[in-house]
């Protein structure tokens, strides 16, 4: 009977620790939990969506949240947060802004570790110093350095080098410790005078190779293709997990045992992973949650009130521009889609809007216009009542409208490469030009394309400068570029002055 009672004690004793998520001969002071709060590819401080999703200030609430549940927890940001965005397209107190308002908006929230994107290098080098040196966070760098007067060398904030690795050290209630190896990598997207890239994956095996000895385990943040987070992880396949960005939308994957994971742009959703090591067998567990950013979260009142202070300097420089940001331009059942995975890989029903307002506001008929996808930001798709303010943020940068008398050849020309620039910035959208892809034959404005004639076309003066990706050659300086009509500067009523200000009057009409 003793020996019944002491099993039934024994069984409970068992029952319950199970039940508590513990295995019945595991230690709690012996395991250390660390979590990591993952973002990536954050442009829009403000919630997007009428307030319904994202926001940086309810981003901290989470962050607070699970400060609260644990100690050990980093926030971090796997590149692309100085630009794009509208705001960061204004100036303020005489200097532009670029990327200020998303640092001090960082700041205010705690971020502790950022990895570099291929669009901190969109800004000038002076001022992505200047932005680097106001942040209160860490960069990590494992593979971009600062190709600077001396010499190619780490970029540094306020004089001390970014690190290519680091040891994270983090401990329980019971002095129980973990050391976890972190590095970072991004893609040679932009290549900048003052940036030089080593090849990504040799550097990421180089940081591995110097993290494995120093620490426990290893993660890395990771600014790439899918692809190639893909292939990196098959390359070191002891790396617990991959943080990632450059792709917008959330996913994550598993390569044998590395966990690759990104959440949607601008703050749509964040990852939370939850990392538990045990001293004693070695061993980690992995757990990743994707959680929706939305209304249903309170926002930090702290940062909030940044926040606002941001949007008040945006309101009033889109007033200066005599626009008005409350004013209802259309009221759309479909919304129009301008997210980065759609309209730089095939023709989109906003690329078509866009470009139809191009056709539209030309000064004479028209054989044809185009437009590079990439000058579309919002990443996101706008519907219901659209008003001035959503154009302003699905083309920041605004730019002129021009008008080229081109020769044929040259038009099939920039249309093919459009084509080849597939998946980023140069690939076009265009109206009156349809493409058979199985003839691989141009059709403009109903009759097939004539190297020989020359055609009338609508398209950006960006494009028209030669500073599109491949597209080098359209410029004025070509001989098959005949004429180019550009707007009146000083007729106030041209809406060619800004390519915005050319869509407003579209969607008015519809």
């Amino acid at each position: 009977m003793k020996k019944l009672v002491l099993l039934l004690l024994v069984f409970q004793a068992l029952f319950i620790s199970c039940k508590s998520g513990q295995t019945p001969n595991a230690s709690s002071s012996s395991t250390v939990n660390v979590t990591f709060l993952h973002l990536n590819d954050v442009y829009e401080i403000a919630p997007l969506e009428g307030g319904k999703v994202g926001g940086m200030a309810r981003v901290a609430t989470v962050r607070k949240e699970l400060l609260a549940q644990n100690p050990n927890t980093i926030t971090l940001l796997a590149g692309d947060f100085l630009n794009p965005s509208l705001i960061g397209t204004f100036k303020h107190e005489g200097k532009s802004i670029k990327g200020k308002q998303m640092v001090e908006v960082m700041d205010a929230i705690g971020m502790d570790w950022v990895g570099l994107g291929n669009h901190e290098f969109d800004v000038d080098e002076a001022e992505l110093v200047e932005r680097i040196n106001l942040s209160k966070f860490n960069w990590l760098a494992s593979n971009a350095f600062h190709n600077a007067p001396n010499g190619v060398e780490p970029f540094t904030k306020n004089g001390v080098p970014f690190p290519k690795t680091t040891v994270l050290t983090f401990k329980n209630a019971s002095g129980a410790s973990v050391k976890v190896g972190m590095f970072s990598v991004v893609l040679p997207a932009n290549k900048k005078n003052f940036v030089v890239y080593d090849d990504f994956f040799e550097s990421a095996k180089k940081a591995y190779q110097e993290l494995k000895p120093q620490c426990d385990f290893v993660v890395a943040i990771t600014h790439l293709n899918k692809v190639d987070d893909a292939k990196l992880a098959e390359m070191l396949p002891e790396v617990k997990l991959l943080m990632g960005g450059h792709d917008h939308d959330n996913m994550i994957q598993k390569v044998g045992d590395v966990v690759i994971a990104k959440a949607d742009a601008n703050a749509k959703t964040v990852y939370v992973h939850n990392l538990s090591f045990d001293t004693k067998t070695k061993k980690v567990s992995l757990t990743s949650e994707l959680r929706k950013i939305d209304d249903t979260i309170a926002e930090d009142a702290s940062v909030a009130t940044i926040v606002q202070k941001w949007e008040q300097i945006l309101n009033a420089a889109i007033k200066k521009m005599g626009l008005d940001k409350n004013d209802v331009v259309a009221t759309l059942d479909t919304p129009l889609d301008g997210r980065e995975s759609s309209i730089r890989n095939f023709q989109t029903n906003l690329g078509t809007a866009i470009a139809k307002a191009m056709s539209k506001a030309s000064s004479q008929p028209n054989d044809c216009a185009i437009f590079n996808g990439g000058s579309v930001r919002i990443d996101d798709q706008v519907g219901g009542k659209v008003t001035q303010l959503d154009i302003m943020r699905v083309l920041p940068f605004g730019g002129k409208i021009v008008e080229a008398e081109m020769k044929g050849r040259l038009l099939e020309q920039v249309l093919n490469t459009g084509l080849k620039n597939k998946g980023n910035g140069g690939y076009l959208q265009w109206d009156k030009i349809t493409y058979n892809n199985a003839k691989n034959e141009w059709t403009i404005n109903g009759k097939l394309l004539d190297v020989n004639q020359t055609y009338y076309v609508v398209l950006p003066k960006f494009l028209i400068e030669g500073k599109e990706t491949n597209l080098g050659f359209l410029t004025d300086k070509n001989p098959d570029v005949l004429k180019i009509i550009e707007p009146d500067a000083n007729d106030t009523n041209d809406v060619r002055s800004d390519v915005r200000k050319v869509l407003i009057a579209y969607l008015k009409t519809k």
